[in-house]
């Protein structure tokens, strides 16, 4: 997969793109993914995602904006989906001014040869979001592309989106997220010296320091850690540790059956189901005996559980 940034000059191909943030990469993505690779396919072009980079809310500052995963991994991700090409353009407020006719003329069709353009519903772009569906079809015509608007993706009848996703990992409901995801939830990041008092009480953990932006409510989850020997199957602990009064939010990941030196090292910790809220116990001997049967129960979480990472199994 190209990764091509920011260009200035026109591609030296043709173009079958799906546009949008692409914050997450789920199920919403993957009908516009797809629909961009079927036209590809069709028109003999490079199939191709077109990205922006920051996030024009965090520009714009119209509210406050979390991103679900980091740009690099989205990158990835998106690799693992098969596309030919990522396009991320420089989003600026200057960038913010173009209109969307001249986005439409100068960008896509100028500098990126788009033969296809995959947008979900609702899709808008452009100078105050002027651009639309409408738009791009009406101008299509004049100019000789083609619009398609990707199927809505629905989970149970609730519609897939980046807005829904953030809401369901920041209110713990991983299994849910995971279902819009189509794949495990995950954060990756480094592993820190700790304080050591899980292996004082026969649970060692390993302590994550992660830049992710978003994580799961605080809490217990069943969670399976990715090393490079493989899957490992584990219990997290998101929060402040109130049984010992410490204030400092931590993410603590027990690996099972496992012993080795892991300071240092990145590792990728993925949720698949809330357990329970973090909470304080009375003695020492009170929290051994809750970790024990949570341990036991994500054993049985995890049993059948498929440890597969790849992009919408």
């Amino acid at each position: 997969m190209k990764i091509i940034v920011d260009p200035k000059q026109p591609l030296d191909f043709e173009t079958s793109a799906g546009i949008g943030n692409f914050d997450g990469i789920h199920l919403g993505h993957k009908e516009i993914i797809e629909a961009a690779k079927l036209r590809s396919r069709k028109n003999s072009t490079r199939s191709c995602v077109i990205t922006f980079n920051p996030h024009p809310q965090k520009v714009l500052g119209r509210k406050e904006l979390s991103l679900i995963f980091p740009l690099g991994r989205r990158f990835e991700m998106l690799e693992s989906t098969g596309i030919d090409a990522v396009i991320c353009l420089n989003f600026t407020r200057e960038f913010s001014t173009v209109s969307a006719e001249n986005f439409i003329k100068d960008i896509l069709l100028g500098c990126l040869r788009v033969r296809d353009i995959v947008v979900g519903p609702g899709f808008s772009f452009g100078h105050k979001r002027k651009g639309n569906v409408d738009l791009l079809r009406s101008m299509g015509k004049a100019y000789g592309f083609n619009t398609v608007v990707a199927e809505v993706a629905r989970v149970d009848g609730r519609v897939v989106s980046s807005s829904a996703i953030r809401n369901l990992v920041r209110d713990g409901e991983i299994s849910e997220a995971n279902r819009f995801f189509g794949y495990d939830y995950y954060i990756e990041g480094v592993v820190v010296e700790g304080e050591r008092r899980g292996r004082k009480l026969g649970f060692p953990t390993i302590n994550l320091d992660t830049e992710w932006e978003i994580l799961p409510k605080p809490g217990v989850y069943a969670t399976y850690v990715r090393l490079p020997d493989g899957f490992h199957e584990s219990i997290t602990n998101i929060g402040i540790r109130p049984t010992f009064e410490e204030s400092k939010l931590t993410v603590e990941t027990h690996l099972f059956d496992f012993s080795d030196d892991l300071y240092g090292k990145e590792v990728r910790v993925n949720f698949v189901e809330r357990l329970r809220d973090e909470k304080r116990f009375a003695s020492v001997d009170e929290l051994v005996a809750q970790i024990e049967h949570d341990v036991a129960a994500v054993r049985g979480i995890l049993r059948d559980h498929p440890k597969d990472e790849r992009i919408w199994k």
